[in-house]
């Protein structure tokens, strides 16, 4: 059955997730076995409309359009199922990758018929197939997971009834939301801080308020005085770090002397 139209659906955006301008419409005979129908009974160079094919997703409905090429205007409607298995509409034929059979319907008056469809190319009849196969996948994350929302809503009322019947107060907890399970500590909580002290136990103190065992603390950072004489050690320059003397073996760049010989270099 199609999937009725919903105001939430009205209030998406249409988007186009496969688009051709130009694939073939055949008017097919009924198929002729139980295993599927057959393009080569189809006499398939002689179409009945040259169309453009969109697959469009608005919403959780989703369609197969078949615009004419010559007129613009919508030849065809393919609505997409939901709750049924998408290959309900869209069959493949047994001898072709490039051919299906697609059920378009009258939304107003629900006829329906049986058309063919053909690509010239096996790239875009992959891509068109991939366009449906995905709205398929989409309708059944949809639907898991409103199944588990339906269980997650059953299981909170299920809760809810039984805190009321243990006077427990759920406008008390936050934002008044009902939980499953209580996942807070209860008592007092020993952890063991590895470190410098080793093998000493720290107390956590619970929601009751009261610890037995002394919290071992560890060193705070350096305060500021220590701070500030780390700072100058570090801003004095060491004596290894000053250049070497001029006479233990290190070049001067003075101006010349008077007796040295210079070389001229002439162009």
């Amino acid at each position: 059955a199609p999937h009725p139209v919903t105001m939430a659906d009205d209030d998406h955006v249409e988007i186009t997730t496969f688009s051709l301008p130009e694939a073939y419409v055949y008017a097919i005979p009924p198929a002729a076995t139980h295993a599927g129908h057959r393009a080569d009974s189809w006499d398939v160079d002689k179409w009945l409309k040259s169309v453009a094919v969109k697959v469009t997703m608005r919403g959780s409905r989703g369609h197969i359009k078949l615009v004419c090429c010559e007129s613009g205007e919508l030849f065809a409607a393919c609505p997409l199922p939901v709750d049924v298995p998408v290959s309900t509409v869209v069959e493949p034929v047994i001898d072709s990758s490039r051919y299906f059979v697609l059920r378009v319907e009258d939304e107003l008056t629900r006829r329906h018929a049986f058309l063919g469809l053909g690509f010239r190319n096996r790239d875009d009849a992959s891509d068109f197939k991939l366009a449906v196969q995905e709205h398929q996948s989409r309708s059944n994350r949809e639907r898991d997971a409103n199944v588990l929302r339906a269980e997650y809503d059953e299981k909170v009322a299920e809760k809810r009834k039984e805190n009321e019947q243990n006077g427990v107060d759920t406008a008390s907890q936050p934002r008044g939301i009902t939980k499953l399970h209580d996942f807070s500590l209860k008592g007092t909580i020993s952890v063991t801080v590895p470190g410098r002290d080793s093998g000493k136990k720290t107390s956590l103190e619970t929601g009751d308020g009261k610890t037995e065992d002394s919290v071992a603390t560890i060193a705070p950072p350096p305060g500021a005085g220590r701070m500030s004489k780390q700072s100058d050690s570090v801003s004095a320059t060491p004596d290894d770090a000053l250049p070497p003397a001029t006479d233990e073996g290190w070049a001067t760049f003075d101006a010349p002397k008077e007796d040295e010989t210079w070389a001229e270099f002439q162009s």
